[in-house]
């Protein structure tokens, strides 16, 4: 059995070059936050040489550039003190299955594989706990009133899980649950029976069933602005695709979700 105030966690979160390891999108920046309870340890915050350009999506996101990325360790030199991390701890992610889809690849790369039989889904917490209007992390964390960033990096989306994960606690206490019963066991995807994982708000956007206003970035670097009704999402031979009714255009096309660099869904039903 786990006690909730004296277990050892690793709040994890990631920063990625685009949205899917299967296309090969890489990890570039690690954020853990290791905690005794609530009692943090330490933290760690390393960005990672992904070895392949960052796409307008993710820069759009987090802000980095691939030239402070070139200067930076590549995995293989920083997986040994993620592995040290994580080790004999209870998992924490948002989204657990698209941040440990990257590590997973990142891992299989180097012809290894990581072990994480303790794993707690603060997004599946929050969908099978809370009726809310999105269940992104900064979302959540606002409903809560914790601190929380604009811009996505690595070690702020570690410390707000563990934010939302506490907070979360506190008021499930009245389940009377021990702490054992939310933690599960992540598989190794297996790619494509599953499907493609997408960051939070995107794939909420996505499957909203509402029209979405996108700000997106074609192949020659220029901007448009659009409505589009979504379709479906799919992964062919070099990328995933979100098909669409394209407003603009009056005609369905597809879009490469790794060019669009902003989303508004339209209010209402």
């Amino acid at each position: 059995m786990f006690d909730l105030s004296s277990a050892r966690f690793a709040f994890l979160d990631l920063e990625t070059t685009g949205l899917s390891p299967w296309f090969g999108d890489r990890v570039c920046e690690v954020g853990i936050v290791v905690t005794e309870g609530k009692r943090i340890k330490q933290q760690y915050q390393q960005l990672v040489n992904p070895e392949r350009p960052l796409s307008v999506g993710a820069v759009s996101t987090n802000g980095l550039t691939d030239a402070e990325l070139s200067l930076a360790p590549r995995f293989a030199e920083v997986a040994e003190s993620i592995v040290d991390l994580v080790n004999e701890a209870v998992v924490v992610c948002h989204n657990a299955k698209f941040d440990l889809q990257f590590l997973d690849s990142e891992f299989k790369r180097l012809g290894r594989d990581i072990q994480i039989p303790n794993l707690i889904d603060t997004l599946m917490l929050a969908r099978q706990y809370y009726e809310m209007p999105s269940y992104s992390l900064g979302f959540i964390a606002e409903s809560f009133h914790l601190p929380m960033t604009v811009k996505h990096r690595a070690l702020d989306g570690a410390l707000a899980a563990r934010g939302i994960f506490f907070a979360m606690m506190e008021q499930m206490k009245e389940f009377n649950k021990p702490l054992d019963e939310y933690i599960g066991i992540y598989n190794s995807p297996a790619w494509p029976n599953e499907g493609i994982e997408l960051p939070t708000e995107l794939g909420e956007a996505i499957y909203s069933n509402k029209r979405m206003f996108i700000k997106y970035v074609d192949g020659d670097g220029e901007q448009t602005e659009r409505w589009i009704t979504p379709k479906q999402v799919t992964g062919l031979k070099d990328y995933v695709y979100l098909q669409a009714y394209c407003h603009l255009r009056e005609e369905e096309r597809s879009f490469r979700l790794d060019r669009i660099t902003d989303v508004q869904v339209e209010e209402g039903s």
